[in-house]
């Protein structure tokens, strides 16, 4: 009977002590992560703090950016160069290399490494060594099933190996201007080596959808990829961005997004591009670093749908069309009034396809022009460059018109850095009427002073001239007087 109660009373013991001692670390690595994510929802939005700047939502993410895909222009910026793992967006970068190095219908052979160097339980669709697909089948499990593989093969097509791929997705990276970004691998699976940031995935989104068959292939709500020479039956693949297709819920389906990639590693946590139409603009979203919760697709793309929805407040203006008055002197800030020119003959020449985006509340007039010079392979550029609250909203090149009017006489000028601004002698020109009144000005000036004193030298020289007539004169008539006296 002793040894019933003493059995009991260390079993009892046991689980109390299992309770006091398991429960608080359950409860304290809760509470952590929800006062992490807390932390990250109250960051600093720095757009926030913009002058006279729409105020934008609050999100999980860590960090968070919305830009216009034409302009790159940011209208949302929360922590953008933070560094972060990307995940499977680093498939945006394969693709978007793959398209660009690749036809559609090039075969592409699965090797044993491409097939089997894959996390185990990462994503995948079954594809096996020595399969065949083309470039553009391998898009689609690449971009609609995150399929690893799929991004081993495109990588190994390409560059040969992993290694020589991510050589080319980092020279990429460079060219697009990221600002903090090293990829190591075609996939995005974890690696401490592998890192980018919200605005470096922004821009490199940006350039993949000037792609058209980007644009297809994510886009896409599902596809139907054929047997192939190692397999019998199709397989079905569904997008899995949640705002595309209904993978898994149907609650947050959006049909103006039109374009995304979803990401999650245990390291990186959930990362997510999507692409979507708000106000006749294309807007790209990328949040980074958002953690999950009990709920599917909360708070990934609740912060997303609120974003993308932030971007009404803004709209895009042509700007050869709303253009009338630009900065034309950099030492001056001079202005000039294309109507005050009297001609009918086009002088400068503006890009019909640029644009600023400017919230809705603000005028064309409102963003302040000047004109800026850039450095290009093919040689400089000149731009009209916005600025509004201290942001550049948009920029235009311009270019000097072929005109035969002689009314107004231009000459090939520098950069205030003394770069040359021409281009296959096409010439970009600053003009500065201040500098030619106050020259013309000078030369009128100079002008009447000459008058005045040649006009001054012939009144005197004149007098002169009377005045030694009559002093010849006298002379003359007292030499008279002395001979006659002599006479007498």
């Amino acid at each position: 009977m002793g040894f019933k109660k003493n059995l009991i009373y260390r079993l009892l013991t046991g689980v109390l002590a299992c309770t006091f001692a398991f429960t608080p670390l359950s409860v304290y690595a809760t509470e952590d992560i929800e006062a992490e994510s807390q932390a990250a929802y109250e960051k600093t939005i720095e757009s926030n703090t913009w002058e006279n700047w729409p105020a934008g939502p609050a999100v999980y993410a860590q960090s968070a950016i919305v830009m216009e895909a034409d302009t790159g222009m940011i209208l949302y910026a929360k922590d953008i160069e933070q560094k972060n793992y990307p995940a499977s967006i680093t498939k945006i970068m394969t693709a978007l290399l793959a398209l660009e190095n690749c036809d559609l219908n090039e075969e592409v052979e699965f090797s044993y490494y491409a097939t089997h160097s894959i996390d185990y339980g990462s994503s995948s669709i079954a594809r096996t060594e020595g399969e065949i697909l083309t470039v553009e089948e391998a898009l689609y499990g690449l971009m609609l099933s995150s399929a690893n593989e799929c991004a081993n093969a495109l990588a190994e097509h390409i560059a040969g190996s992993n290694e020589e791929f991510a050589v080319l997705m980092n020279e990429k990276a460079k060219e697009l201007g990221c600002v903090n970004t090293h990829f190591a691998n075609p996939s995005g699976l974890h690696d401490e080596n592998h890192y980018t940031c919200t605005y470096d995935m922004a821009l490199i989104t940006k350039a993949a959808l000037e792609n058209e068959d980007f644009r297809r292939i994510s886009g896409t709500d599902y596809y139907t990829l054929r047997a192939t020479n190692k397999n019998d039956e199709e397989l079905w693949m569904q997008n899995h961005h949640y705002m595309i297709a209904p993978y898994r819920t149907d609650k947050y389906l959006d049909d103006t997004v039109f374009a995304g990639k979803t990401g999650y590693t245990t390291d990186a946590l959930n990362t997510l591009v999507t692409c979507g139409t708000r106000n006749g603009m294309d807007v790209i979203v990328v949040t980074m670093r958002t953690r999950s919760t009990g709920e599917k697709g909360v708070p990934l793309f609740t912060d997303t749908a609120a974003l993308l929805d932030y971007a009404n407040n803004f709209q895009k203006l042509n700007i050869s069309d709303n253009e009338k008055t630009f900065v034309v002197g950099n030492a001056y800030d001079f202005s000039i009034d294309s109507n005050e020119l009297n001609t009918t003959t086009s002088l400068i020449s503006i890009d019909e396809n640029s644009s600023v985006i400017l919230p809705n509340t603000v005028a064309f007039s409102d963003a302040v022009p000047s004109i800026t010079f850039e450095e290009h392979a093919d040689g400089n550029k000149a731009y009209l460059t916005y600025e509004y609250a201290g942001q550049t909203v948009g920029k235009a090149s311009i270019t000097l018109e072929d005109t035969s009017d002689d009314e107004f006489a231009f000459s090939e000028t520098e950069s205030t850095e003394g770069q040359s601004a021409s281009e296959n002698g096409t010439r970009f020109i600053t003009i500065n009427l201040k500098v030619i009144f106050l020259v013309l000005g000078i030369l009128l000036a100079i002008w009447f002073i000459i008058i005045f004193i040649y006009r001054l030298y012939e009144k005197n020289r004149a007098k002169i001239r009377k005045a030694i007539n009559i002093q010849q004169k006298r002379r003359f008539l007292n030499r008279r007087r002395y001979r006659r006296r002599k006479r007498r």
